[in-house]
């Protein structure tokens, strides 16, 4: 692929596409990876747990918290309570307004 040619505009969304597409193909290959070995110890007579010692899952778990606060601006913006305020919170008290009020 000769770069020379894009202009800087088209060299920006060619980076933003590949990134997203290096994104995908993580996901897709770690997940594919997984399936093969769990296949190849199944194949031995072991699941992939007993082989690697603990618990496997094709989902990493993620507790990220139930929401606690609500924007009532956006009620699609929440926020869990932990962590940095998001911005929206921050010019709700900078109002001189309770977090008390945002709390779902």
């Amino acid at each position: 692929m000769d770069l020379s040619k894009l202009s800087l505009p088209e060299m920006y969304q060619l980076q933003k596409d590949l990134a997203a597409e290096i994104d995908k193909r993580k996901v897709s290959d770690k997940k594919d990876l997984l399936a093969e070995l769990q296949n190849l110890a199944a194949a031995k007579g072991f699941s992939l747990q007993d082989v690697l010692g603990k618990a496997v899952s094709s989902k990493a778990a993620k507790n990220t918290g139930a929401a606690q606060f609500r924007n009532p601006a956006d009620a699609s913006q929440t926020w869990t309570g932990r962590g940095r305020k998001p911005q929206w919170v921050q010019d709700w008290l900078d109002n001189g307004k309770s977090l008390d009020g945002l709390r779902v």
